[in-house]
């Protein structure tokens, strides 16, 4: 079982609650990160639900701050498979960050 770091989880909690919603750029659009965060998240659970193979660690579907963590943890050690599966997620990431681990 994956566990996300205190360094992500302080990420995560900067806007209050640890909710997977860290403080954005001003230039990234909130109702674009909700839009594909919250799309992706949907998407693995139905997929985890019918048993397929998930791209990213179960962990990931604890809860949405767990989920940012994780995806987290893929753009910099996985970012190939993290842009190929989940290419939404994959460019918020890029914008967050600023930058491109490809």
């Amino acid at each position: 079982m994956s566990t996300s770091s205190p360094r992500r989880k302080k990420l995560y909690m900067l806007n209050g609650d640890a909710n997977g919603f860290p403080p954005l750029h001003r230039r990234m659009d909130r109702r674009v990160w909700t839009d594909v965060f919250s799309s992706a998240w949907d998407r693995l659970r139905e997929a985890r639900s019918q048993g397929l193979e998930l791209p990213l660690d179960p962990y990931a579907l604890t809860n949405p701050a767990e989920f940012f963590a994780v995806a987290s943890e893929h753009f910099f050690e996985q970012p190939a498979q993290l842009q190929e599966h989940l290419p939404e997620v994959y460019r918020q990431l890029t914008l967050f960050y600023r930058q491109h681990p490809l």
